[in-house]
């Protein structure tokens, strides 16, 4: 019997103990009031003998250690140890519960957030976690462009802050307005407008809490270092895990891919973690994370792609499945002669066989997109311009284009894999396929992704095509929507004030129905004008090995390592 890619994937998970709870989102009211005791590790404080170490595999190296600075998932993956944030991400339901902050409280109006904060916890530099040392957190998220530089922060993705707030402090349309310290363990966020997300968004790892005095570091080398790069730096949080220390691993691994190495902190206030040091390798060869898990060199790794389905399963490993909550796109410029034309762009949706792509290069339980926002997340636009694919409508599209056959650039990442795209190099040959079909010619443009590669796609100014993709940082629409088509985006040069008007209306709007509704009528233009071309909604899956009984699947990748429980020791 010959089994499919699918069907083994089918096969595998459902013999899986780990099971990853999909739940409808619901969009919430203003004036929501949330009272939550401090949760209590569920897991139990093991022992030093019991401590195991933990081996991790990625796909990419972080771009940076600062979670401030980071809009990346391997970053991301990182900064989670070692940094908390006020609210964190029910395991099992996605939404917010205490972590920092043990309690909140939010006014009527929505415009003031009191969060009472967690006692007796240390930074890893020795520091007490106090309401001001909060609010110096909050206060540098939202002057970030004068930390980071215009140059630097114009060639970088949005950043959470200004997506969340409609800008940073003091511009046009940013909604916060102050934050204070009333108390040593209390401090008050207060806006100008309603952020109706905004205690989801403060989930997001972008808003992890670090100790102020092990940013001086960071500032010091910012003048040193190109607008082009973020500087070399390693803040201290309050996670259960720390940077190794200094000496031990260069100080900027994400340069050459050399491991990364985080150490147990003894005095976290929530327990000591079952499973550490944890090792973090980048092998961006999916190959490569395979052989390294057969020779027991490695306990789990991220990005299972179709073709290590078998060898997996047949193996014994487990294949541990996420929710889908990440989009994959074609993005296009906008600003470029041929792709500045509403009848290319057409066309290019139509020869795009988008059902093909999500069945044969993606794993089981990947949906064809036709928005830009998982269904999961409760928009669900009725009234959409979709494109079909159809090569014939296509050529015809083409011929009233006046399109003269010009070689188009098409930008994709190497070396790399992501979750929303796991072998980057199929992926492009099968689009590059279809446009070939239809007469668009295409020429390759390979970037390896830790050459930032989403730095040089808003950089490129010659681009056509580019391969891109986003995970939800929080649960809700927003965050994938407005980083996307909120304002001015250099990603696509695309630029369309109503929607961009669209979407701030609905960050506060406090009418569920009717925040659906004006994210679908922002959907519907976006579909109309058409800047990028939303390709699948993606499942994805990490792998573990014989040592590993559990291990805590995310769909906003909210994976801390310290949930990771190590197989029983026998004897």
């Amino acid at each position: 019997m010959d089994l499919s890619r699918r069907t083994v994937l089918s096969a595998a998970a459902t013999a899986l103990a780990f099971s990853v709870t999909g739940c409808a989102h619901t969009l919430r009211s203003a004036g929501q009031q949330t009272t939550s005791p401090a949760p209590t590790p569920t897991t139990p404080e093991p022992t030093v003998s019991t401590v195991h170490p933990l081996r991790v595999g990625t796909a990419a190296p972080p771009r940076t250690l600062d979670p401030a600075w980071a809009d990346d998932a391997e970053s991301h993956r990182v900064t989670r140890q070692v940094a908390e944030t006020l609210v964190g991400v029910d395991p099992d339901t996605g939404a917010p519960t205490p972590l920092l902050a043990t309690r909140w409280t939010i006014t009527p109006d929505g415009l003031q957030y009191t969060f009472t904060l967690r006692p007796d916890v240390l930074f890893h530099d020795g520091t007490e976690l106090t309401a001001e040392t909060v609010v110096a957190n909050v206060e540098r998220w939202s002057r970030l462009p004068e930390e980071l530089g215009a140059g630097r922060l114009a060639q970088m993705p949005r950043l959470s802050f200004d997506s969340v707030f409609g800008g940073y402090a003091g511009e046009d349309g940013c909604r916060f307005d102050s934050v204070e310290a009333t108390d040593e363990a209390t401090l008050v966020i207060t806006l100008t407008e309603p952020v109706i997300f905004l205690l989801d968004a403060l989930t997001a790892p972008s808003f992890a809490i670090t100790s102020p005095a092990s940013w001086e570091q960071a500032q010091t080398r910012m003048a040193q270092t190109p607008d082009s790069q973020l500087p070399e730096t390693r803040v201290a949080g309050t996670g259960p895990y720390r940077w190794a220390e200094a000496g031990e691993l260069d100080e900027a691994p994400q340069d050459d891919r050399r491991p990364l190495r985080l150490e147990i902190w003894d005095q976290y206030w929530g327990g000591r973690p079952q499973m550490g040091p944890v090792t973090l390798q980048v092998s961006p060869r999916a190959e490569d994370r395979l052989r390294d898990l057969r020779r027991d060199e490695l306990d789990v790794f991220d990005v299972v792609t179709p073709d290590l389905l078998r060898p997996l399963v047949q193996g014994g490993a487990q294949i541990l499945q996420r929710d889908p909550v990440s989009v994959l796109y074609l993005g296009m410029n906008l600003s470029h002669p041929v792709m500045n034309r509403l009848y290319v762009r057409q066309a290019v949706a139509h020869a795009v066989d988008r059902r093909a792509l999500a069945t044969e290069e993606f794993l089981a339980g990947t949906s064809t997109a036709h928005f830009f926002v998982p269904p999961s997340l409760g928009v669900d636009p009725e009234e959409l311009t979709t494109y079909g694919y159809d090569p014939a409508e296509a050529e015809r599209l083409l011929r009233l284009s006046s399109y003269e056959g010009e070689e188009l650039e098409f930008l994709y990442p190497v070396y790399t894999a992501r979750p929303y795209l796991p072998s980057p190099e199929r992926i492009y040959a099968r689009i590059s396929a279809d446009l070939g079909r239809v007469g668009i010619r295409v020429r390759p443009v390979p970037v390896p992704w830790d050459e930032d590669y989403a730095h040089r796609v808003r950089s490129h100014s010659t681009r056509a095509f580019h391969l891109g993709g986003r995970t939800a940082q929080f649960r809700d629409p927003h965050s994938f929507i407005e980083p996307l088509f909120g304002r001015d985006n250099a990603e696509f040069a695309y630029q369309n004030r109503r929607v961009s008007e669209t979407i701030d209306l609905a960050r506060g709007a406090a009418d569920p129905s009717a925040r659906r509704d004006l994210y679908a009528q922002a959907a519907a233009s976006v579909a109309l004008d058409l800047p990028a071309l939303p390709l699948a909604f993606p499942i994805s899956a990490l792998a573990a090995g014989p040592r590993i009984q559990s291990y805590p699947v995310s769909p906003v990748l909210d994976e801390r390592f310290d949930r990771v429980v190590p197989v029983p020791e026998q004897g």
